[in-house]
Parts: structure tokens; C-alpha cells; sequence
């Protein structure tokens, strides 16, 4: 089927020896109906880069019968097509508009059992009733070796070699040396704490690093999410395809949605 979706969240590349290097793209339709599209490689479509946040696509999609979460489904991207891109004007209202027609949950526990014991839901936008920290936690780094270096090159051929739309480019994203983690309550005071996969953050944590020392990364990094919290900050939140169905927390925050506080918004939706 065909299907018009804004793009509302893009995570940082993740490695697949399958699809090589994966972003986790999900959007909402007119309806608020969320869906999690791929694969959509990194670095290898033309005018990937311009496929921005908050841009319409209307794309050819399948239900994706090897993943059992609701919402996911593959997209044919030899057939794309990138439409308006909604813009910040009035307050985000556009944004607004389509984004807050999704249903929007303050409860962990509600989320988590539509999750592992329905299977109903695998994205989501969520709000909490409160911010409580930021934190950075180590992790290792594994560099490709000169094999897999090698399946990486010959999976992304092979990926694109009948779709004339592609670039094939074999660049693989640096790593960040960090999970970047944000901690906080839902409304009934249940506490989480939730690895950030949002592209921006993972993307700034590494252009900072290039010109500040790690403790003024960090800094950067923390100072920056506070000014989102400051604004009206809801949570896309999304379950990974491992944990999803038995782990305790299935889900990581895929996405930040940030408008401006504006107590007077009405949606032209409704």
C-alpha cells in the first residue's frame, strides 16, 4: 500500500551485517497512526540528507512479516517520494497539528504491558510528569575488522545494485564512546531510565567532541537537553526488536519532540 508519513523520529546508524548500517525512521500519518519504516540505509539514497524531520514522504510500504511489532513495516524506497516540510512557524503549530493527533501516554506500566503482554504498541509518544537526570555510561567501542569491513561493502552492493535511485557509498559512522541516558518519572511516579538513539543528540555529541575535551562535551550535551526540558518535551519512545515482548523496559527514546510552551495552542484538526 501506499502511504503519506511525517518522518517524527531518526535514530543514530546502528550496524547490521544484513542491511549494513540502519536508521530506525518512524513517522505518524495524518491520523496519528505511527509507523516504523526500513530499511533505510544510511549514506547510500540520494538526498538521504534531505530527508529531514518533519518532512511528508508518500512511499509504496509492506507489513514486514519477520517483526512481530505492530508498527513496522518496509518501505520501498526506489519509489519515494519526498513532499512538504513542515516548518516552525506559529509556534511549531504544523508540526503540532499532526504529531499531538497521536494518542499520548504519561503511564510506563500501560505502555509496557501493551507492549510485551498484547502486542499492541511499539511506538509511542509519551510524556512525563518529570525530568530527574542525564547521564553518560560508558561503553565499548568494536571496530570492523578487515572481514567484516568486507561484508559491509558487498552487503551494500548487493543491496542497491537494481535500484538506479542509490549512491552506493561505503563509509561506516563512528561510534559514540557513550550511552547518553535521561532518567524520569511517569504519572504515577514510576521511575525510568532510557538510552537517547535520537540522530541530533548523537550527531552533536560527536561534532562537539571533535573541538571540546569529554568534560565539556558532556557539558554541552547536558545543557543542551535541559533547554529542550525547559520547552513542552514529549518523548518518542520505541521498542527494540530484541527486548521487544519479555524484557522488563523494552523501550529506548528514538525521539524528541520539542515545541514551544504555548498554553493557548488549538489544533485546526479537531
Amino acid at each position: 500500500m501506499r502511504k503519506k508519513i511525517l518522518i517524527v523520529a531518526k535514530t543514530y546508524p546502528t550496524r547490521s551485517k544484513k542491511y549494513t548500517e540502519l536508521v530506525c525512521t518512524a513517522g505518524v500519518d495524518a491520523e496519528g497512526n505511527w509507523y516504523r519504516i526500513y530499511p533505510i540505509p544510511t549514506k547510500t539514497l540520494k538526498d538521504y540528507e534531505g530527508l529531514k524531520k518533519y518532512t511528508w514522504i508518500d512511499a509504496e510500504i509492506s507489513k514486514d512479516s519477520s517483526d512481530s511489532r505492530p508498527e513496522s513495516y518496509k518501505i520501498n524506497i526506489s519509489n519515494m517520494n519526498t513532499l512538504d516540510f513542515l516548518d516552525t512557524k506559529n509556534s511549531w503549530k504544523y508540526r503540532k497539528d499532526v504529531v499531538l493527533k497521536s494518542k499520548i501516554y504519561d503511564n510506563l506500566e500501560e505502555i509496557i504491558s501493551l507492549a510485551n503482554d498484547k502486542n499492541e504498541l511499539s511506538l509511542c509518544l509519551f510524556k512525563p510528569r518529570k525530568f530527574l537526570n542525564i547521564r553518560f555510561e560508558s561503553k565499548e567501542i568494536k571496530e570492523f575488522t578487515d572481514e567484516e569491513k568486507k561484508e559491509f561493502k558487498n552487503a551494500n552492493a548487493n543491496l542497491f545494485e537494481h535500484n538506479s535511485s542509490c549512491e552506493v557509498e561505503f563509509n561506516v559512522m563512528p561510534q559514540l564512546p557513550y550511552s547518553i541516558k535521561l532518567e524520569f518519572e511517569d504519572i504515577n511516579g514510576k521511575k525510568s531510565k532510557m538510552n537517547i538513539l535520537d540522530w541530533e543528540i548523537s550527531q552533536l555529541y560527536l561534532n562537539l567532541y571533535r573541538s571540546n575535551n569529554e568534560k565539556e562535551t558532556k557539558e554541552k550535551i547536558k545543557n543542551k537537553i535541559e533547554s529542550l526540558i525547559e520547552k513542552d518535551l514529549y518523548l518518542c519512545l520505541g521498542t527494540m526488536k530484541q527486548m521487544h515482548g519479555w524484557t522488563s523496559n523494552p523501550f529506548t527514546i528514538i525521539g524528541l519532540f520539542y515545541p514551544p510552551k504555548d498554553i493557548g495552542y488549538t489544533s485546526s484538526l479537531f
